[in-house]
């Protein structure tokens, strides 16, 4: 006899497909799964370059180059594993607040709740089953990402609130050029501009960088981009 389906894999295989289904509505993903071109940077949104060691000196900043990311471990459309020439960490980006991608029950009665209403409220005043979706989506786009090809990662090995995560910048290879994760995530309406900024490497400064976000969420916002979209 045919075991039946448990209602928690029901429930999850509907997630995952809503997932696949914004991602290839809003044109992230193609039919096969591959990146699609809703995915693409707006021209102005492109402001990492070829870093080397030597322009990164002084400033603070390690720069870590064929990075991987370390799959099979829990991550998040702004947090990740990789593995890297020192080893292996936690990181966690620079600028932006990926929505969590679902709701988490947790010791003593807590759970994300307040969280995840900060940010839905953030996108207009998502309810929490939209938000909760626009945080898997990111998480998926994030990972088909990072996994297609080395990346770079800046960091300057500052705590995320201990010393298990890290703050970075994440330069990912894009079509011919060069560009940050967070910008993307932005411009694609799948972050919020929210938590710790940093001055980048090539002299702009970190109140520059924010307002440059800014204008990259407010064309987001006017073309209804990802969850502005919802």
């Amino acid at each position: 006899m045919k075991k039946k389906k448990s209602l928690g894999s029901i429930i999850l295989g509907l997630l995952a497909a809503a997932v696949v289904w914004f991602l290839q509505e809003k044109g992230f993903l193609e039919k096969d799964g591959s990146l699609g071109s809703g995915a693409e940077v707006p021209a102005g949104a492109v402001s990492a370059e070829n870093f080397t060691r030597v322009q990164t000196q002084g400033q603070g900043w390690t720069l870590l180059q064929n990075c991987r990311l370390v799959t099979g471990r829990n991550g998040d459309g702004d947090s990740f594993h990789v593995k890297h020439e020192k080893g292996e960490t936690e990181f966690r980006l620079y600028f932006v607040d990926t929505p969590e991608s679902e709701f988490k029950q947790y010791g003593g009665g807590e759970n994300n709740g307040k969280r995840l209403a900060e940010q839905g409220e953030y996108f207009g005043g998502l309810g929490q089953g939209d938000t909760t979706t626009v945080g898997r989506a990111s998480k998926e786009l994030v990972k088909k990402i990072l996994s297609k090809n080395d990346f770079q990662v800046l960091t300057k090995w500052e705590n995320v609130y201990g010393p298990d995560r890290k703050y970075c910048l994440v330069v990912i290879p894009w079509e011919g050029r060069e560009i940050y994760l967070h910008e993307l995530l932005v411009a694609k309406g799948l972050a919020r501009i929210h938590t710790r900024g940093a001055n980048l490497p090539q002299g702009r400064g970190y109140q520059d960088q924010k307002s440059f976000l800014k204008g990259l969420e407010q064309d987001a916002r006017e073309k209804k981009v990802g969850a502005w979209g919802l």
